[in-house]
């Protein structure tokens, strides 16, 4: 098996370029037995976290009227114990059990919901936001690690189109859910529905095999992140995702952030109307996660379609916050979603086919510490301007920029792919 790289030698298994939208016959489109349970997890464990961060955002922009600057330390609370939080579970992630670990992460995501339930200021709000940030980094490291020990590689896409369905129709239930139980029964009630749902994947994961990588498990150290940092950058693809992800989710930071006072200010919405957009969006991003999981010949275009989701993102944030009408807002977030459904399970199939599987967990955990520290930068920037950022020119120019950098990338990356399959096959045209 592949051990530690050092130096020149090389952390990819296969060959990315090879076979290039190769369909596979006959193959069904979720891969059987132990993996629907973490399809199962990641959907019960997904609704929790969006009707719980739903509320979460209503209660800060409504009931304790919370400005740029508090919003953007929700946001600080979030990234930073998940950008920690991701390196180290990374690092334990390649040398222990990636499901002992999902399990453990699905617990600290249900023991951080009540103090937002019995919070009494925006403390409270913040300091659970910080625990689910630390819940999230040890979950998403670890289900990415266990999907491809358990999948095999010419499913890898599939698979994570259906966690991404998963995901999706959780945004849907989770924030229609929590806006129907906010409107109706109010924000104690929403809590509840959050912490019931977390408790469903702590079941479902208990009967899953664990299995372990192999190769080396040499003692852990920060050199561990730099190995993981230089096999994604010397992989062309990874290097120009890795970069684009980055930027990019600086600016869709940006939206997220602000979008509660966009929601309150210029659309005039002080209901739950905040979840409801973000069921919209689940519905686009569900759509288009069916898409993935159905689709076949995927492989060897993860990089494209990751590119063409960072467009249909930014096109989507810029017709919502440019029109600034709630019907529009509610199919232009419906649009970014299809993008989003885009944008993070290609990525992580790409991971996991082209890096050797004792390093998949920290090479995914520098992607996401590096876009989550993106996020970490705009909430800091937000939060030292404070009332100084104009909220909707702001989201308007981001949506833009986040649209002309995926088509940067896009270019870049069939640039890149054309040069390796030269290199690689010299008769190729």
């Amino acid at each position: 098996m592949t051990t530690e790289p050092d130096g020149g030698e090389q952390a990819f298994v296969g060959t990315p370029f090879v076979a290039q939208g190769e369909a596979v016959p006959g193959v069904p489109s979720l891969p059987p037995g132990p993996f629907r349970r973490i399809v199962v997890a990641n959907l019960f464990g997904s609704m929790a976290f969006w009707s719980f961060y739903g509320t979460v955002f209503w209660e800060a922009s409504n009931r304790f009227g919370a400005d740029q600057a508090d919003m953007a330390v929700l946001g600080v609370a979030l990234s930073v114990p998940f950008i920690l939080g991701s390196l180290i579970q990374g690092l334990v992630v390649d040398r222990w059990s990636p499901k002992w670990l999902l399990v453990i992460g699905y617990l600290a995501l249900f023991a951080a919901i009540p103090a937002a339930w019995v919070a009494a200021s925006l403390p409270w709000l913040w300091a659970s936001t910080f625990l689910i940030g630390g819940a999230f980094a040890t979950i998403e490291p670890s289900r990415s690690a266990l999907t491809g020990l358990l999948v095999p590689e010419d499913r890898l896409v599939a698979a994570n189109g259906a966690i991404a369905t998963a995901f999706q129709a959780a945004i849907v239930i989770g924030s229609l859910g929590g806006g129907w139980l906010i409107d109706a029964f109010g924000a104690d009630v929403a809590y509840g529905f959050s912490a019931s749902s977390a408790l469903v994947p702590i079941a479902v994961l208990i009967g899953l095999p664990d299995v372990r990588q192999h190769g080396e498990r040499p003692s852990m150290s920060l050199g561990d992140l730099r190995h993981g940092a230089a096999a994604a950058w010397r992989h062309p693809q990874l290097r120009i995702l890795l970069v684009l992800t980055s930027v990019s989710w600086t600016l869709i930071s940006v939206f997220f952030i602000l979008e509660p006072l966009f929601v309150k200010d210029t659309l005039g919405r002080e209901d739950a109307a905040l979840l409801y957009l973000w069921a919209a969006h689940g519905v686009g991003a569900f759509a288009g996660a069916v898409w993935v999981t159905r689709a076949r010949g995927l492989s060897g275009r993860e990089a494209a379609l990751v590119c063409i989701g960072v467009v249909l993102v930014g096109a989507g944030i810029f017709v919502y916050t440019a029109v600034g009408s709630y019907p529009i807002a509610l199919a232009a977030s419906a649009l970014s979603g299809v993008g989003f459904a885009l944008f993070f399970p290609p990525l992580l199939a790409l991971i996991q086919r082209v890096i050797s599987e004792d390093q998949r967990g920290r090479v995914t955990s520098v992607f996401v510490a590096l876009q989550e520290s993106a996020g970490l930068a705009s909430s800091l920037a937000i939060l030292g301007l404070g009332t100084i950022v104009v909220v909707g020119p702001t989201l308007v120019a981001s949506g833009v920029v986040i649209a002309v950098l995926g088509a940067a990338g896009l270019r870049a990356e069939a640039r890149a792919s054309r040069e390796v399959t030269a290199a690689d096959d010299p008769s190729a045209p």
